[in-house]
Parts: structure tokens; C-alpha cells; sequence
């Protein structure tokens, strides 16, 4: 350790923990009698050479200050580094996961007295997911009707047609109507399976919740709701308000116990995507930005978004199992 100090731990419950850190007063006076050393070399004073400021006169005119900059030091870095190492522990030896950043519990930082910091953290336990196989959750069936179809066609139309003027397919990046309509029979479907697994996913993941029971945690649910909140490229904290929070709670009470679930079957079922995944998914981007597939492969490897897609896929494994699919791969044929 950097510096001496006694840690004590003590449980609230089976998910919270404090951790309360004590460094002795004469701990604290080395700490600031080296600190004195350090700072009194860069002041300099009227009638004084740089760095020559006699002792008490520099303590008496800087003391304050420098003893609140040695409590600063040993907080934020001896002090942390001591209870980031107590939670790798955890991860480690207790399968521990933290359900948000740790909160101050009690700072007692007076000069000449002991230094007390504590520090309040929720866990979550082990989630180990039962009855998540054969569930009798299917994907509905699919059918675009002509008459769907025909409707569509004529709201496209009515869009995109121009008094006195010959229907523009091209503009549409179709060849002519057929093209046009089968397009929008492809979308339809696209629509459609898309509400349709999400309702089939929603009924599978009902299940798997009633079925495993755990406890969410008010300061998961207050941290994930305030990282919603965040706009991306912004470093002030969100502080969510009361009325925000309570509006927001069903909502992310959900998505905690959804991707607590599925993170569990990922482990249990040693869930990872394949290349050929892996390289359907890059193919659909690559289409969507009318790009190389190789080169986008390549922009998403520089990046390190690849790495994020192979997590998301993880995930979207996890649902498929939940209700009997597969993801696609990509092959020779769809390449």
C-alpha cells in the first residue's frame, strides 16, 4: 500500500457494502509534512528567494490549503486504488457485480484528527437463468397481402409523382413499377418481422423474468436512468430529478432485469457470434451506407467498433435462443 490506513467492511444486506477507510492522524501528518516540502519549492514570497519561505510562515499563510490538496491526493488516489482492488476481489473470488459507482458515505477530514472516508456500494449477486429453453415462443408467421402491397404503391405515388410528368422510377432506385412493388413487398415483410419478433421476444422474456426473481436495485435503476439522460459527447453528470426518475423506473426496471437475463444465458451457454455473423452484420452496414463491404470491415476495425458489434451480436444470440432462431450468416451467395 501507498500509505497506512485500517479498512473496514461491513454488509447492510446482501447487496450493499461499505467499505470505511481510517488513516491515523500521525499517517496524516507525514502525508502533509511531505506535501509542505513539495509545495513550499514553488512559492515564492516578497522579501523571500524562491522556494526559501521559512517553514511556519508558509504553514501559516498555506497550510490550509495544502492539507485540503494531501486529503484530495489520498482520497482520490491512494484511497481509491485500495477500493478498486476490494471490488476486483469481489468480481473475482465472490462473482460480484457492480450495480453502480460507489457513493460517499461519510468524509471526516479535519486537521490534526484522523482522516475517515467511506464509501457505500450496491453488488449484484451470481444470476444463474433457469428455464430459459423451449419456452413454446415462436416467431408469427408472416403474409404481405396484394392489397397491402397495391396500398402502399399508391401512397408512393401520390408522394413522389409530379402533375403532367411520367412516374420517375428511377429516382427511387427501382427500374420500373414491378421493381417498385417488390421493394415495397420486401419492406413490408422487413416491418412486419421486425413487430413480430419483438412482441414473440417481449412474451419469451416475460417468462424468463417470472421465472427468475432478483432483486433490482434502486441505485441501478437511478444510474441507468441518469446514463440515459446523458447526450452523447457531454462530460457534466446528469442529476436526475424525483418526478423524471419515478416516470422512468418501469422502463428501466425492465431493461435491467432483461439484460441481466440475457448477459446470465450468454455465460451459461458460452454464447459468441461466428465470423460468418460477425461478417453479415458488417455486410449490413456496408449496404446501408452504399459502401465496400471490405472497406467498411476495414473502418470498423480501425475504430474498434467491431468489438461493439460483437457484443450486440452476443446479445441478439441470447434472443434468438429465447425463441428459436438463428442469426444469419454471411456467405459466398449473400457476399
Amino acid at each position: 500500500m501507498a500509505i497506512n490506513c485500517q479498512t473496514n467492511i461491513s454488509e447492510t444486506d446482501e447487496n450493499h457494502r461499505s467499505v470505511e477507510f481510517t488513516v491515523s492522524v500521525s499517517e496524516m501528518d507525514k502525508l502533509f509534512e511531505k506535501s509542505i516540502g513539495e509545495f513550499r519549492k514553488q512559492v515564492s514570497m516578497k522579501g523571500f528567494r524562491p522556494g526559501q519561505v521559512p517553514k511556519p510562515l508558509f504553514v501559516s499563510r498555506f497550510g490550509d490549503e495544502v492539507y485540503h490538496e494531501t486529503v484530495d491526493k489520498v482520497i482520490n488516489s491512494d484511497l481509491r486504488t485500495e477500493f478498486e482492488k476490494l471490488i476486483e476481489t469481489w468480481k473475482t473470488n465472490e462473482k460480484l457485480e457492480v450495480a453502480a459507482p460507489a457513493e460517499l458515505g461519510e468524509l471526516h477530514a479535519e486537521r490534526g484528527q484522523d482522516l475517515v472516508y467511506k464509501l457505500n456500494i450496491a453488488l449484484n449477486k451470481p444470476l444463474v437463468a433457469q428455464g430459459y429453453k423451449d419456452l413454446g415462443v415462436k416467431v408469427s408467421q408472416i403474409i404481405v397481402s396484394e392489397e397491402e402491397i397495391n396500398d402502399e404503391l399508391q401512397e408512393v405515388r401520390k408522394r413522389y409523382a409530379k402533375e403532367g410528368e411520367e412516374f420517375n422510377y428511377s429516382a427511387l432506385g427501382v427500374k420500373d413499377e414491378a421493381d417498385l412493388k417488390e421493394k415495397i413487398s420486401e419492406n413490408i415483410f422487413a416491418d412486419k418481422q421486425h413487430s413480430a419478433r419483438q412482441k414473440a421476444l417481449k412474451e419469451a422474456l416475460d417468462i424468463a423474468i417470472e421465472k427468475n426473481p432478483f432483486p433490482v436495485l434502486e441505485e441501478q435503476i437511478k444510474y441507468t436512468a441518469e446514463r440515459s439522460l446523458q447526450r452523447h459527447g457531454e462530460e457534466e453528470e446528469i442529476k436526475i430529478t424525483k418526478e423524471q426518475l419515478d416516470e422512468m423506473r418501469p422502463e428501466v426496471s425492465r431493461a435491467i432485469q432483461e439484460e441481466r437475463i440475457l448477459r446470465a444465458i450468454i455465460e451459461q451457454e458460452s454464447l459468441k457470434p461466428t465470423q460468418g455473423q460477425v461478417d453479415a452484420r458488417i455486410q449490413q452496414i456496408a449496404d446501408s451506407m452504399r459502401m465496400d463491404f471490405d472497406q467498411t470491415k476495414d473502418a470498423l476495425r480501425k475504430s474498434g467498433r467491431i468489438n461493439g458489434i460483437r457484443e450486440n451480436l452476443k446479445i441478439e444470440l441470447a434472443q434468438c435462443l429465447l425463441i428459436g432462431e438463428s442469426l444469419p450468416e454471411k456467405t459466398q451467395e449473400n457476399a
